[in-house]
């Protein structure tokens, strides 16, 4: 189930968005338009356990994100353990940098 107005995702189970306050469409019954974003890097994360402890906050805090592993990690689809200098990248839309960057500041290990 889909929010024609904020494109929020819900489950099937749910059937008014909690933000508009609208019924929710079946998505996949409707053609929706994808809307454009820039997406912003944040510093790169030296290891898959750091990544992941952002990724979490970002979440906790509603910011969207996608994280990008380096070729050797994902190349071979190793997962569980840090592999040495495997670098992560954590992509967030341009309008929650400023915010993804104050919260995963002490994480990374930058100052901003």
């Amino acid at each position: 189930m889909i929010c024609t107005k904020c494109y929020a995702e819900y489950l099937d189970n749910v059937k008014v968005c909690g933000e508009c306050n609208i019924p929710l469409a079946d998505a996949c019954l409707i053609d929706m338009p994808i809307p454009i974003m820039d997406w912003k890097s944040l510093p790169p994360f030296e290891g898959k356990i750091y990544a992941e402890m952002a990724a979490e906050v970002l979440e906790k805090h509603s910011i969207p994100y996608y994280l990008k592993l380096d070729w050797v990690t994902s190349t071979f689809n190793i997962t569980g353990t840090t592999q040495p200098n495997e670098i992560i990248r954590i992509f967030v839309p341009e309008d929650y940098i400023d915010s993804a960057l104050e919260l995963s500041s002490s994480i990374s290990g930058i100052d901003i």
